[in-house]
């Protein structure tokens, strides 16, 4: 959405790269790299050109920027649709904004100007006057507000600002100042986003710093959150977590038993595995868990990473249960229905808890497959707290 031509402010012109934001983050920093930019707050990016704009981001052209601010807005811009986008176009092309901070300010600022592009329905007018201004209207205000007479009145009485997008009105709202020019506000760009982590720095919670991370991100996103507090590591900060989905055991395990910002590695690690989870294989790891009982977040992630390895039968509470379950429900055999009354389920059902080394849980059947020598050795270090026949003893 945002292409840039970049080189390092004080290097050669030949020493360019283009950059289309937003970016993958590692292929963002691999550019950054090659033209000698490392991880960084500051402004080191000259912008030679803006390219594939249509001239409303042109004032870039010659300045100084922040790649990673640079990316944040084009996140933003990425959000909006087809209004939305012109009238951020239209509204830095009015105000000739060269800045990449008063741009990110504006895309949290767009409810305080309105663009019209058509003027042939004075209702159409006054209707979109209205939802830029109040940026919602009920079903009720939709229906009960004369927009012909409010279009009339703004077209009348107010003088906008010609742009190449159309005419500009204010709305009267009073804008924020969203983005202080250090830490990025918290914005949700992605959709297989699992978990916040909220970064405070600082003496105090009054004069502290924020930043956000999105789980699962790239490594170096963690990095750089952290540069742009002013923080050494993630052991400097204070964290929040906030993690839809996961089990209030192994929330207290991140956030209670050990300190969160020594294990965000590891918390990525375990989102990314979650976002492979639906609603019944996020409940079967969760009964694992229970079952096992790590002591340690990297414990959890080991299990998480090889949740597959593991056989997990809700409802089941009994061999019989289970035998039956195996030869009728799992599909692994033709089964006859004029047979059912000969067979012998709870003694298959033993059979196979004690070949599986299975146990039975409050949440059903739970078996362990694989041969994963670190698994194994966490099952072994558990087996004093098994349950049922068989124990899971290895």
């Amino acid at each position: 959405m945002l292409k840039l031509q970049l080189r390092k402010h004080d290097a050669p012109s030949y020493r360019t790269t283009v950059v289309e934001f937003p970016a993958v983050e590692p292929d963002l920093q691999k550019e950054m790299e090659k033209i000698g930019v490392g991880i960084t707050t500051e402004k080191l990016c000259l912008v030679d050109s803006v390219q594939g704009d249509n001239g409303s981001l042109q004032a870039l052209a010659g300045t100084l920027v922040n790649a990673d601010e640079v990316q944040y807005l084009a996140k933003r811009m990425d959000s909006f649709d087809k209004n939305e986008l012109h009238t951020f176009y239209a509204v830095a092309e009015h105000e000739k904004l060269s800045e990449v901070k008063d741009l990110i300010n504006l895309t949290f600022n767009l409810h305080c100007y309105a663009l019209i592009s058509e003027f042939s329905d004075v209702s159409a007018i006054g209707r979109r006057y209205e939802l830029c201004r109040q940026t919602a209207l009920s079903l009720n205000e939709l229906e009960s507000t004369t927009y012909a007479s409010i279009g009339r009145r703004l077209i009348g009485h107010y003088k906008g600002a010609v742009t190449s997008y159309g005419v500009l009105y204010p709305t009267g709202n009073t804008p924020e100042q969203a983005y202080n020019g250090e830490q990025f506000p918290e914005y949700h760009w992605r959709d297989d986003a699992v978990a916040t982590v909220t970064l405070e720095y600082g003496e105090s919670h009054s004069n502290a710093k924020h930043e956000y991370l999105y789980f699962p991100c790239w490594e170096i996103e963690i990095e750089k959150a952290v540069n742009r507090l002013g923080a050494y590591t993630p052991c400097d900060c204070r964290t929040d977590l906030s993690f839809e989905g996961m089990s209030g055991e192994l929330y207290q395990l991140f956030t209670e038993e050990h300190p969160l910002s020594a294990h965000l590695h590891t918390l990525n690690s375990l989102a990314r595995c979650y976002t492979g989870f639906d609603e019944q294989t996020r409940n079967a790891f969760h009964a694992v868990l229970e079952m096992i009982q790590p002591k340690t977040p990297k414990e959890a992630v080991l299990i998480a990473d090889n949740f597959y390895e593991f056989t997990v039968v809700p409802g089941i509470k009994t061999p019989m249960e289970y035998g039956r379950y195996m030869i009728i429900d799992s599909g692994r055999y033709e089964f006859d229905a004029n047979l059912e009354e000969y067979i012998d389920f709870k003694r298959y059902g033993e059979h196979r808890i004690q070949i599986e080394n299975g146990s039975f849980t409050e949440y059903g059947y739970i078996a362990y497959w694989g041969c994963t020598p670190a698994v194994e050795e966490l099952l072994r270090q558990e087996d004093s707290q098994s349950m049922g026949i068989g124990g899971m003893q290895l």
